[in-house]
């Protein structure tokens, strides 16, 4: 069992032998920071793959897509809860990472269009 697990399924609860107090909130921690490694990587996956969608989304609406995230947010609820996690946390976590990536993906279509106005204008 690796580590993320034995922590995960320990949360709550010392077994008999583990770390205590100062010790098992160091060791917590470097679980924390391994978690975070992954999760960023994932984070940065996912942003590639919005650049990429970007690339053939030619207007604002198209980048905004309402519909698009509430699908994701209804997804990411059920996710949650079916991981035992506070709906509300991933759903407020999302709901931070879809306006960054919306502001991101505006700011490619501006520019694409300022780049095609500036080759049209030669």
């Amino acid at each position: 069992m690796s580590d993320q697990h034995s922590v995960a399924s320990s949360a709550g609860s010392t077994p008999a032998g583990d770390a205590d107090g100062p010790a098992r909130i160091a060791e917590l921690r470097v679980a924390i920071d391994g978690l975070d490694r992954q999760i960023i990587a994932l984070l940065a996956e996912r942003t590639r793959v919005v650049r990429e969608l970007t690339v053939h989304k030619t207007d604002e609406t198209t980048v905004r897509s309402p519909e698009r995230v509430r699908q994701v947010l209804d997804r990411v609820h059920a996710l949650a809860v079916g991981h035992g996690m506070p709906p509300e946390v991933a759903v407020g976590t999302y709901r931070a990472l879809i306006e960054e990536l919306t502001l991101m993906q505006l700011d490619m279509l501006a520019a694409r269009r300022a780049a095609a106005a500036a080759t049209d204008t030669r």
